[in-house]
C-alpha cells in the first residue's frame, strides 16, 4: 500500500480505538472463505467494516484495538508487552501459497499495511483468554460477521465464542457495528479520490456500452459489455449485479436476469457500477434501443431528468433526505399531469415506487445509521456521499396511465458528494442528456 492508503487505515483505527473509549478493547473479524458448491468457493470479498480499518485483503484475519493497550506476555522477547493493535493473520506456508496465493506474513505486516503489532492466526486463542478482558469494561465485535466464520478462524475463536456466557457478566459485549457505521458517514479525501475514480470509469463504460446497444442484442450482452469497461478500466469487482431490463422489465426494480433481448421501440434502463479500491459506484441511465426516443419515451425521460437535475441542484448540506424525495415526488406528478400521463394526483405513489437517495460508498447501500435513532436524523452533512435517483415506472395493466405508456420504466441516477453550499456530482461523466444519447447511439 502507498502512504496515503496506510495514513487513511491508521487514522481510521486511531478515531475508532479513541471511540469506543479506554476502557474498551475491540475485536474485528474478517472474512473467511464461503463453500459455493463441493469443493468450490465463492470469490473471497473482505468485510468491508474489517478493510475500512486496515486495508488487508487477505481471510482469516482479525483485528485487536484498544486505546488504552493490550498487555500480553512476549515468548520469545519473554516480557510483557503493551500494544495498542495487532493483526491476527494467516502463516507464511509455502505449500498453501502455491495453491491460493503469497500470504502477507506476520513479519510483514507492520511494513505493508502500517499496522505496529501483528501475530499468526493461531496465536488467537492464548489471546482470548479470559485473563486477556481483565481490566476492560467493554468489548466491541461485529457479531453478525462473527457468526458466520468457517475454517481455521472458527476453530481458533470457539473456545472464546463458547465462554461469552462467562464473560457476560464482567463486561459489555457491544456491536461495532453502529460506531462504525457512523464514522463511514463522512468520506476522507482519499475516499472521495476512490469513488472518483469508481464514478469514471463506470461513466465511461455506460458510455462506450451505450454505441453498442441496438435491436436484437441479449440484455446479457449489454451486462457482458460494462463488465469490460470495468475490467479493462482497473475495477476488481461489481458494485453489485448489474441491472439491464428492457422493455417492461425495467418495472421490476431489481431484475437480474438479464437474458431477454432487446426490441426496437423499447428502452434498456441499466443500473450499474464498478467497484473501485472496495468502494463503489451507482449509476442508472434509460436509452432507447432504436437510438432515439419515441414521443411517448420522450414526454417521461423529460420529467425524470428533470427531477434528476433539480434535486441535485437542491442537495446540499442541512437538507433531509425526506425533503428531497418530496420535492423529487412533486416534479415527477407535476410532470405526469402536465403531459396527460395522470389525472389523479393522489395516486403518484403507484408509478414513483422508491426514494430518491441512499448513502454510498464502501457498499452501494451504505452501512451508515441515519433515522431510526432519536439521536440521528437524515440531514445532510459535508462529506456525505449519496445517488439521487428519481425514477418513473410504468407497467402493463396500470389502469390510470394511457395505454401508448405502458411497458416504459425510466431512472436517471447520479452520486453526489455533499457541501455546504452544493454538491459535486461525480458521475458527470455518464451522457443523459436526449440529444447527447441520440447523438452518440446513432454514429
Amino acid at each position: 500500500m502507498n502512504k496515503e492508503k496506510i495514513d487513511f487505515h491508521k487514522s481510521r483505527r486511531e478515531e475508532f480505538a479513541k471511540l469506543i473509549g479506554d476502557d474498551s478493547i475491540a475485536l474485528i473479524f474478517g472474512n473467511t472463505h464461503i463453500n459455493r458448491s463441493y469443493d468450490a468457493n465463492y470469490s473471497f470479498k473482505q468485510h468491508k467494516n474489517f478493510y475500512y480499518l486496515t486495508g488487508f485483503r487477505e481471510p482469516d484475519s482479525v483485528l485487536m484495538l484498544s486505546n488504552s493497550g493490550i498487555r500480553y506476555y512476549d515468548y520469545e522477547t519473554k516480557k510483557e508487552v503493551v500494544s495498542k493493535e495487532i493483526l491476527f493473520v494467516q502463516e507464511k506456508d509455502s505449500k498453501k501459497e502455491t495453491w491460493t496465493g503469497i500470504r502477507l506474513g506476520a513479519e510483514n505486516v507492520k511494513k505493508t499495511l502500517g499496522i505496529n503489532d501483528a501475530k499468526e492466526n493461531f496465536d488467537l486463542p492464548d489471546f482470548l483468554s479470559y485473563n486477556l478482558f481483565k481490566g476492560y469494561k467493554k468489548v466491541y465485535f461485529n457479531f453478525a460477521d462473527a457468526l458466520a466464520l468457517t475454517g481455521d478462524i472458527k476453530e481458533f475463536t470457539t473456545q472464546f465464542f463458547d465462554g461469552l456466557r462467562s464473560l457476560a457478566p464482567s463486561v459489555q459485549l457491544i456491536d461495532s457495528s453502529y460506531i462504525l457505521g457512523k464514522m463511514r458517514r463522512r468520506k476522507a479525501p482519499y475516499e472521495l479520490k476512490m469513488m472518483q475514480q469508481a464514478a469514471d470509469l463506470s461513466a465511461d463504460a455506460f458510455n462506450e456500452t451505450m454505441k453498442k446497444i441496438k435491436p436484437g442484442m441479449n440484455e446479457y450482452q449489454v451486462q457482458a459489455s460494462l463488465e469490460y469497461y470495468y475490467k479493462n478500466g482497473g475495477s476488481s469487482d461489481n458494485a453489485y449485479p448489474p441491472i439491464c431490463a428492457s422493455g417492461n422489465h425495467a418495472n421490476i426494480l431489481h431484475y437480474e436476469l438479464n437474458n431477454d433481448t432487446l426490441k426496437k421501440d423499447e428502452l434498456i434502463l441499466i443500473d450499474s457500477g464498478a467497484e473501485y479500491e472496495y468502494y463503489c459506484a451507482d449509476i442508472t441511465r434509460t436509452y432507447p434501443i432504436s437510438g432515439k426516443f419515441t414521443k411517448e419515451q420522450k414526454d417521461v425521460y423529460e420529467i425524470v431528468l428533470r427531477a434528476n437535475k433539480q434535486c441535485i441542484q437542491k442537495a446540499r448540506e442541512g437538507v433531509k433526505l425526506d425533503e428531497l424525495k418530496n420535492y423529487s415526488e412533486k416534479i415527477l406528478t407535476d410532470g405526469m399531469i402536465s403531459k396527460g400521463i395522470l389525472k389523479n394526483r393522489k395516486s403518484f405513489k403507484k408509478y414513483t415506487i422508491h426514494g430518491v437517495s441512499h448513502h454510498i460508498g464502501l457498499d452501494t447501500h451504505d452501512a451508515v445509521p441515519y433515522k431510526l435513532n432519536k439521536d440521528l436524523d437524515d440531514r445532510l452533512v459535508t462529506g456525505d456521499v449519496i445517488t439521487i435517483e428519481p425514477g418513473l415506472y410504468f407497467p402493463f395493466g396500470s389502469k390510470e396511465i394511457p395505454k401508448k405508456y405502458w411497458g416504459t420504466g425510466v431512472r436517471i441516477e447520479d452520486d453526489v458528494v455533499i457541501g455546504k453550499n452544493g454538491c459535486l456530482n461525480l458521475t458527470k461523466k455518464a451522457v443523459k442528456e436526449i440529444d447527447e444519447i441520440e447523438k452518440l447511439m446513432q454514429q
